[in-house]
């Protein structure tokens, strides 16, 4: 394998540089600046991890750091954006507000200028959001997880100010790859639509000398590693293998559409490494290929739109579940219980986050879901917005539960119904969902 790879990097860089001079030409009314930045974000104590509800104590130790990066871009008429790359099961909504408070006020950028992306990798920490509740921690453990979100609330607003800090004169392009690692879990496992796309987009120096950093992505959970030790998964490895082939640049994952699809085989650390060394030779190859330079132009654009619940439990059936013995049902219910009796009756409805942004005119429309979303929403995007040029992130903004399509919340199961307990929400959602999502980002992408 070590080999192998020496040989595609080998090969890589000749190529990469003659694209960049050819490509030089075609794409010189651009006028971008782009700017990196790198945190460390792995907690300072030993805390409970998410992603398993059957985890019983706090991590043991880690396998690599967690990070925080962040991409900022600036185009032809000053128009700034800044994309979040997080190690992190999720992005808590709360987080996002503060963070994007503290953008605004100190960089004038606005809640569309901001993309919170996230791994979901299943070896990071609990975080002050509603699946943590799954988790059976005592008040202390619960203390320490919203001590752990202050201070990564200020991480990441520090990683998106010294982005900012760096903005310099940059060339884009963007390509997209293969990576073939993802399998369909819904069963019968293996059979379900899958997309093995690697999104890529390159930033250079403004002379095309120095490679600046890649942002890339690819859906498919990151469920490698079930144990009690911080690692980023095959996200993780992925980012930071690339990372050190390349020094001085800064790599930047986002997952994708992969709430329904699993890296198999899987639970070895050994597996997790390969993995990330598949995605990112995939990410060197697309560099290694004839990218499509990106004119200086960035449109972005974000909306809230009311997602419907199916039902709302009644204080009596609130009453029998909170005395379940399933621990989930019972959780679920006794928190809901308690804004009830603070007068806060349970929303029928979930605010829910659609962003995008287009790249270059003609060129990229990268839309950014909330939640956690099945392959269906980018498999049907690509095709009405067209293949090549649409990216289709999940896992952004906002992580508050599964987002089915039609055909997942027919079907029922763990991603169309019964991960609504864990993530504390009172029903599956109404159908209806897929076509209001999917209408709210044709609205979006207009010019």
């Amino acid at each position: 394998m070590k080999n192998r790879e020496r040989l595609l990097l080998t090969l890589a860089w000749p190529i990469l540089f003659v694209v960049s001079s050819s490509a030089r030409a075609a794409d010189d009314a651009s006028a971008w600046k782009a700017g990196f930045s790198r945190i460390v974000i792995t907690p300072e104590k030993l805390m409970w991890m998410s992603g398993y509800g059957g985890r019983t104590h706090p991590a043991e130790g880690k396998v690599h750091d967690l990070f925080a990066r962040a991409a900022a871009l600036q185009d032809a008429s000053g128009h700034r954006v800044v994309m979040v790359s997080l190690d992190l099961v999720g992005v808590p909504r709360g987080m996002a507000q503060r963070v994007s408070a503290a953008a605004k006020e100190k960089h004038k950028l606005e809640r569309a200028d901001l993309m919170f992306c996230c791994s979901h990798t299943h070896s990071g920490p609990a975080l002050d959001q509603s699946l943590t509740h799954m988790l059976d921690m005592k008040e202390d453990d619960w203390a320490q997880v919203i001590e752990y979100q202050k201070w990564l609330n200020a991480r990441v607003i520090e990683v998106i100010d010294t982005a900012m800090d760096d903005l310099k004169p940059a060339r884009l392009a963007t390509s997209v790859g293969n990576c073939g690692f993802a399998s369909n879990r819904r069963p019968p496992i293996g059979t379900g639509p899958f997309d093995h796309e690697v999104p890529v987009l390159r930033i250079l120096s403004e002379d095309g000398s120095q490679l600046r950093g890649v942002i890339f992505g690819y859906a498919c959970h990151n469920t490698v590693l079930p144990f009690y030790q911080w690692c980023g998964d095959y996200a993780g490895f992925a980012q930071l293998f690339w990372e050190e082939r390349h020094a001085g640049a800064t790599a930047l994952f986002f997952s994708g559409c992969g709430a329904d699809q699993n890296p198999l085989p899987r639970r070895k650390v050994e597996l997790a490494e390969q993995y990330g060394r598949m995605l990112a030779l995939s990410v060197d190859a697309v560099l290694a290929s004839g990218m499509s330079p990106l004119g200086g132009s960035v449109q972005s654009r974000f909306r809230e739109i009311d997602l419907e619940f199916s039902s709302v439990p009644a204080r009596d059936e609130l009453v029998r579940t909170a005395e379940s013995t399933d621990r989930f049902q019972r959780t679920r219910a006794k928190l809901f219980l308690k804004d009830l009796d603070a007068g806060r009756p349970i929303s029928p409805t979930y605010s829910y986050p659609v962003q995008v942004w287009k790249l270059g005119t003609g060129g990229v429309t990268w839309i950014a879901l909330g939640g956690e979303v099945v392959v269906d929403y980018s498999l049907r995007l690509k095709k009405e917005l067209g293949r090549g040029k649409t990216w289709v992130t999940g896992y952004a903004n906002d992580v508050m539960a599964y987002i089915p399509s039609e055909r997942v919340l027919a079907e029922g199961g763990y991603e169309g119904d019964t991960s609504m307990i864990v993530y504390m929400q009172p029903s599956k959602w109404k159908a209806g969902l897929e076509d209001r999502i999917i209408q709210t980002v044709h609205e979006l992408s207009r010019p």
